[in-house]
């Protein structure tokens, strides 16, 4: 047993080894990455705040202050398969991290064998001693006893087993990390999918908005310009209006009549794909939906002083990092490969010829052995996945500039596109209010009797064109909002049961238990 002690402490003190992982760095294009977005909307405190308290809140999208909205999130959030799809591909990996992280332990195996042996005398090791046929072999002296002719006995055992790699050169350490940087990454994958499950709900239920309020103004535009076609043709059989301007009103009543179908069918799609974003058939979303509908109109400014530092709360951005830290562990792991292998293997337990004697004290036996492999060749197998892991970091590394980057642009252009869609919208009021005036001035002429009623009804044509455009400039301030929280990861926060910092934060106190040496040693 002290031979026993002494073999583990020398484990011990082997097990503050190496990690042949690089060291932790920022590619140098990200470093250079400018520290503000040069799109800067409104420069005001109070909206910078605004904002802010926006971003911190886990429910960013309470901003447009819709409860339909919130409710249809809600449901996509509750029952979306692309979610639930996603939360088992975080399940997977976390697995797999359990996986990685058991090497770290010594593994133990409870065995009982029974085994009975039936064996002539005359072979192996018994025929050396007995001769041919149990005789004394010719010039040696008799045996004091005689062979029997066959050797019949059992032997009963029970058995723990002890095996452990002592990790010198961090091969399994590297190994759990990076099995928890997948993790890491996979949990940004999820978070990444749910930010995309959200943006897409709220995107289609705007679009729904628009189409049910093109459809309306489509059927009023049908009206007034049927109205408005039936009394052209009356005036053309009185010879007061011409064939051109007969066949405009009458092509342009037919044109706007043949369009409100295809409307209507954009609806009913535009309907299909949000039922599938929450879960539910098509066709069974409407008491969700309720009777009315608009575009949910945010006009809070965005604050001036956002830094490129919150690129840092996309999930893209993270899992893109993780990826890149799992494949840094990888090369140290690979490195590993290329050193000896250290192991002990014990082996602890009862044996008996009797199964009544089975568990009598002195019937123990115990076997250690301490050994070490060291790869001479393999044909080039250690160094050509020592090359894959580098490769990949390189790839990796790639991966993560272009994610940053693809982030700042997104960013930077979905601030212009907000700035471009607020001033649109802005002019799009101001020409409605000139429509309705218009409206208001031509029906106050005509009940006077000193205006035209083909006037009124053209202003009031005039005034349904001009809110069907003010509906998609709407919608298309309401989706460049939408981008800018889409673009800047929403206003994410992870969750209070964050797994992914939960596996982190055990793997360092288990690392600081394990590998006291080289925490000290900053390695």
């Amino acid at each position: 047993m002290r031979k026993l002690t002494a073999v583990l402490a020398s484990a011990a003190l082997l097990a503050a080894g190496c990690s042949f992982a690089p060291d932790v760095r920022e590619p140098t294009t990200v470093l250079h990455l400018p520290a503000e977005y040069a799109a800067a909307p409104v420069d005001s405190a109070a909206a910078a705040d605004s904002v802010r308290e926006v971003r911190e809140a886990e429910r960013w999208w309470t901003v447009y202050n819709d409860p339909v909205l919130e409710a249809l999130v809600d449901t996509a959030l509750a029952a979306n398969l692309d979610l639930r799809e996603a939360v088992a591909r975080v399940e997977e990996v976390r697995q797999r991290y359990r996986i990685a992280r058991a090497d770290l332990y010594p593994s133990l195996g409870l065995s009982a064998d029974v085994t009975y042996q039936d064996a002539p005398t005359n072979t192996g090791f018994a025929g050396e001693i007995g001769g041919e046929d149990g005789e004394a072999p010719p010039d040696e002296p008799v045996p004091s006893f005689a062979f029997p002719d066959r050797f019949k006995y059992d032997t009963y055992t029970a058995a723990i087993g002890f095996s452990y790699e002592i990790d010198f050169w961090g091969r399994f350490r590297n190994n759990t990390k990076a099995a928890i940087s997948d993790f890491l990454a996979s949990e940004g994958d999820y978070q990444t999918a749910r930010l995309a499950v959200i943006s897409a709900t709220i995107s289609t239920y705007l679009e729904v908005a628009e189409l049910r309020r093109r459809v309306e103004l489509t059927r009023l535009s049908v009206d007034l310009l049927g109205e408005r076609a039936e009394l052209t043709n009356q005036r053309y059989y009185r010879g007061l209006v011409t064939t051109f301007e007969l066949y405009t009103f009458q092509s342009l009543f037919r044109n706007t009549e043949a369009a409100l179908p295809v409307i209507e069918s954009q609806l009913e799609e535009a309907k299909g794909r949000l039922a599938i974003l929450l879960g539910r058939y098509a066709g069974s979303i409407d008491v969700l939906l309720g009777e009315d509908t608009a575009p949910a109109i945010v006009l809070d400014a965005v604050p001036a002083d956002l830094t490129t530092a919150l690129l840092e709360e996309r999930p893209d951005v993270w899992s893109a990092w993780q990826r890149m830290e799992a494949a840094r562990y990888r090369i140290g792991a690979r490195k590993g490969d290329l050193y000896p292998q250290i192991r002990l293997d014990a082996t602890v337990g009862l044996q008996s010829g009797t199964f009544n004697d089975l568990f009598r004290v002195d019937q123990y036996f115990l076997n250690l052995v301490g050994g070490l492999v060291q790869p001479l060749f393999q044909g080039g197998r250690l160094r050509a996945n020592l090359g894959v892991a580098e490769a990949q970091f390189q790839a990796q590394a790639a991966a993560y500039v272009r994610t940053v980057l693809t982030a700042f642009k997104e960013v930077q252009v979905s601030l212009v596109n907000l700035e471009k869609q607020t001033e649109r919208y802005e002019s799009l009021l101001r020409q409605q209010a000139s429509a309705d005036g218009s409206v208001d001035f031509q029906l106050r002429s005509f009940q006077r009797g000193v205006g035209d009623y083909l006037a009124y009804l053209d202003a009031r044509q005039n005034l349904a064109s001009t809110e069907t455009n003010l509906a998609g400039a709407e919608r298309s301030l309401a989706e460049a909002r939408l981008g800018v929280h889409r673009a800047l990861g929403g206003a994410w926060v992870p969750d209070d049961e964050d797994l992914g910092r939960t596996l982190e934060q055990e793997y360092e106190t288990m690392d600081q238990m394990m590998f006291p040496a080289e925490q000290e040693a900053g390695r």
